[in-house]
């Protein structure tokens, strides 16, 4: 893809789930590379009919995909989280998360942000006041394009360790 090509946003719909389903699935693939121990590819019949089940999306969901030339190459899903009322150290917040991904062949061409910018004017006109996510330690090109393109922080450390019964793994 040329970075003059038109990356359009729109909202996912029925028809666009086999393509949710490989793009989730080739973010899978580069998840597992990086830490074969926690992730694994899943298999993809069962994806599509995650995706099926799922659309249409509650009010409080929403997930875009990001065409260029026709071609869906990356989705951006987001879930709107109200504030809690409850007393509790950290502030409370009306937050989204979201979980974003692209085709390896049309990564840092422009896609990922325009998914980002489309999160971020989704999260805002619904009261949004932060937006979260998370990545692998060890995925060094998500923590830049989140951090110094987009202005996220890092704000905690997600922490694992095996149980006995599965220290083989």
């Amino acid at each position: 893809m040329q970075r003059s090509a038109v990356v359009e946003i729109r909202a996912a719909t029925a028809e666009d789930v086999g393509d949710l389903a490989d793009i989730y699935q080739a973010s899978a693939d580069h998840h597992v590379r990086l830490d074969p121990s926690l992730y694994s590819t899943p298999d993809y019949l069962a994806l599509k009919e995650r995706y099926t089940r799922r659309l249409p999306l509650p009010e409080n969901e929403e997930i875009l995909v990001a065409e260029v030339e026709g071609e869906v190459v990356g989705w951006i899903d987001m879930q709107l989280r109200p504030a809690t009322g409850q007393p509790r150290m950290m502030r409370d917040a009306v937050t989204v998360g979201i979980d974003i991904a692209v085709l390896p062949e049309h990564r840092a061409q422009g896609v990922g942000s325009r998914l980002v910018a489309a999160a971020e004017a989704w999260a805002a006109g619904r009261g949004a006041e932060v937006i979260t996510m998370q990545t692998h330690v060890a995925n060094l090109d998500a923590i830049r394009f989140y951090q110094e393109r987009h202005g996220f922080r890092t704000t905690g450390i997600l922490m694992m360790k095996r149980t006995a019964s599965n220290l083989s793994d």
